[in-house]
């Protein structure tokens, strides 16, 4: 009965060291998924910041292709103007030349 007990002793010893390994090897693998976890959170959290800081520059690009596309119409504009004028002096010219010679001396 000695003998028996001594061998039930044994293999509880050698149960209790698998089981101790089992343990650190858990250990250390819940360690590196916790690591893991926390790291990608902070990749999270850096694009979310990167998303939102996105969005702050798309908001400034189209304010200032707004302000392009008025300053390159204003040069196109000011040539519609002076055709314009063009155009009204040179009807201008021609009526005051025909009145001359229609009502010339």
């Amino acid at each position: 009965m000695a003998e028996n007990l001594e061998v039930k002793v044994a293999e509880v010893e050698q149960r209790a060291r698998s089981n101790t390994r089992r343990i650190d090897k858990l250990e250390q693998s819940t360690d590196a998924l916790h690591e893991l976890t926390l790291a990608v959170r902070e990749m999270v959290l850096k694009q979310d910041y990167t998303a939102g800081q996105i969005e702050k520059l798309d908001k400034k690009v189209d304010g200032i292709d707004s302000r392009m596309d008025a300053v390159e119409q204003k040069p196109a504009k000011r040539w519609e103007g002076v055709v314009e004028k063009i155009i009204a002096g040179i009807v201008g010219a021609l009526v005051a030349i025909a009145a001359a010679v229609l009502f010339g001396p």
